[in-house]
């Protein structure tokens, strides 16, 4: 198989994994958020993903494509269940910080860096570190000065 068709058929499963989680019926303020958040995304099944996986506390694994057909896979834990308001500060916060750098079509990678933080790379080549505006499982808090 090649990598080409692998990407393909992973990015297919995760689409599918992705839509079976959040079969369940939404609240109006996780539909509004999904629908707001969709085309930013990359995709209505990334939407459901982020804000079914932030309301829940549960996995999100988001899956983008560019225009030259490459696929960006990106996935992490949040921390906690978040309240809708929550969801909707946290994404927007993710989208306005990746929009000042330029950046209004994220990859997968882009929107887990700016959502939990770490390094991304600009359209330029040059790497920017990303603060994030939620926690992920497995981070290590920073330190606060003075302590």
């Amino acid at each position: 198989m090649t990598p080409r068709a692998l990407a393909t058929s992973l990015a297919a499963a995760l689409a599918v994994a992705a839509n079976a989680m959040a079969a369940t019926a939404p609240s109006s303020d996780t539909a509004r958020l999904q629908t707001q958040y969709s085309d930013w995304a990359g995709g209505k099944a990334n939407a459901e993903a982020l804000v079914t996986g932030l309301r829940t506390g549960s996995p999100i694994t988001i899956v983008t494509s560019s225009a030259d057909r490459t696929v960006s896979i990106a996935g992490f834990t949040p921390t906690a269940s978040m309240s809708a308001t929550s969801v909707g500060s946290a994404l927007s916060a993710a989208q306005r910080s990746l929009s000042r750098m330029g950046i209004s079509h994220p990859t997968a990678e882009q929107i887990q860096a700016a959502l939990i933080g770490g390094e991304i790379l600009m359209p330029d080549g040059t790497a920017k570190e990303m603060r994030g505006s939620v926690a992920a499982r497995g981070t290590v808090p920073s330190r606060v000065a003075g302590r």
